[in-house]
């Protein structure tokens, strides 16, 4: 879809952009080439449907055409490109597309890695974020399978808080956790949770990090693993 809209240049998005005081706008009928041209942009990140997320052969043509569209474009010299990693469904989620991984949360978690990580080799990306990798840590705690609002959607607190973190120390390749932001709705232990989850992601991203210590919201440990686990 994106693809068809790039090369046929229809003005098929709402541009929605936050500046750096966090005042949000939404530019109806935009091009993705008017969005690009807006910003000498640092990043620009493309992310698969998630409902095709674990299916190589959906990124197969697209990505390389619409990632040389935007390269034939981008102002910025330096500009990194990004795969965004999407995150499997809730267990019990009732979206169609669901059937394409026998609704299977697992299933489905494994085969967007498999794919993802191909498809990087399809066109010149830069980085991965893997935000499905974090959630996936994130529900091996006591939040369980709840980081999603409506099946497949991010939770507006720790789903989306979680993603975020992942994003910052992602960019920044800053350690998220002790960062002193957090949602007012969230926790402190939940926010302690949606960093660890993050930072194990970031640096074991093809790769589900059991959340020791969080596993009962009521004996919790300050410690939760060692820098790094093989």
């Amino acid at each position: 879809m994106h693809w068809n809209n790039a090369k046929d240049d229809k003005s098929a998005y709402h541009y929605r952009k936050i500046d750096v005081t966090g005042n949000k706008t939404d530019t109806p009928e935009t091009s993705i080439a008017d969005a690009l041209a807006d910003e000498d942009w640092d990043y620009i990140s493309f992310q698969q449907g998630s409902s095709n997320s674990g299916l190589f052969h959906t990124y197969v043509n697209p990505l390389p055409l619409l990632v040389d569209y935007v390269k034939q474009r981008a102002t910025n010299p330096d500009v990194k490109y990004v795969l965004h990693q999407t995150w499997a469904y809730a267990k019990d989620s009732d979206h169609k597309r669901f059937i394409n991984y026998n609704h299977d949360q697992l299933k489905m978690y494994n085969a967007i890695v498999d794919a993802l990580w191909r498809a990087r080799y399809l066109a010149p990306i830069d980085m991965i974020i893997p935000a499905g990798t974090a959630i996936q840590n994130g529900r091996t705690s006591f939040v369980g399978d709840n980081f999603c609002r409506d099946g497949y959607h991010l939770d507006l607190n720790i789903g989306r808080y979680t993603a975020a973190c992942t994003w910052f120390e992602s960019i920044f390749k800053t350690n998220v956790i002790g960062n002193s932001f957090k949602p007012d709705a969230l926790s402190d232990q939940e926010a302690e949770i949606a960093q660890h989850a993050a930072h194990y992601a970031v640096m074991r991203p093809k790769k589900i990090t059991e959340m020791r210590g969080y596993e009962d919201e009521n004996v919790l440990k300050q410690k939760l693993l060692p820098e790094f686990i093989n």
